[in-house]
């Protein structure tokens, strides 16, 4: 109940802030300056975006080829399965099994890593002297890089109502990830 009471009110929030958007001159001006420098603007958040994604996915490459282990072709098959399975998990339980025929090969790696000790690294200095340490934290900005690149983005693209609610999740976001490493 309280979550559909919150999409409600979210939702009156947006109208209403449409509906005031054409009434207030703050808005107004807002709109047109997104407007006119809309692809100065792009110009700055695509690439950012697209750095982040690189860095991400590479860094990503980099630690599966040097720390992965060789899965077997059981493993293969199951990781299919469940990828294939991704978009009816919220619906159905599917129980099936998919054959992979030939030669199948794969690698994985996986790592849990608490809040805490990101932050204990970057206060420690590992980071500057750990490799170890350097690629969680190039996969950490290079995902965040993504996506407030992506998110700015969008709400360059967007219409002045839409820009704002993605502003306020940049903000938000922004906001509980500083409160979750100052307390972490």
């Amino acid at each position: 109940m309280k979550s559909t009471l919150q999409t409600v009110l979210a939702a009156i929030v947006i109208v209403a802030v449409s509906a005031a958007s054409q009434h207030l001159a703050l808005l107004k001006t807002a709109e047109e300056y997104l407007a006119r420098n809309r692809n100065t603007l792009l110009a700055f958040t695509i690439p950012i975006a697209a750095l982040g994604f690189i860095v991400l996915i590479v860094q990503l490459m980099l630690m599966l080829y040097e720390k992965g282990q060789p899965m077997s072709h059981s493993e293969v098959e199951e990781q299919f399965r469940l990828a294939q399975n991704t978009g009816m998990l919220p619906y159905t339980a599917r129980f099936s099994k998919y054959w992979v025929f030939g030669t199948a090969e794969g690698r994985q790696f996986s790592e849990e890593l608490p809040l805490r000790d990101f932050k204990l690294a970057w206060q420690s200095g590992a980071w500057r002297h750990d490799k170890k340490w350097r690629a969680r934290f190039t996969i950490a900005g290079g995902g965040l890089l993504m996506i407030f690149g992506g998110l700015a983005t969008a709400a360059v693209v967007s219409p002045l109502v839409v820009a704002l609610v993605i502003v306020a999740f940049l903000t938000y976001a922004a906001v509980r990830l500083a409160w979750a490493l100052w307390h972490a």
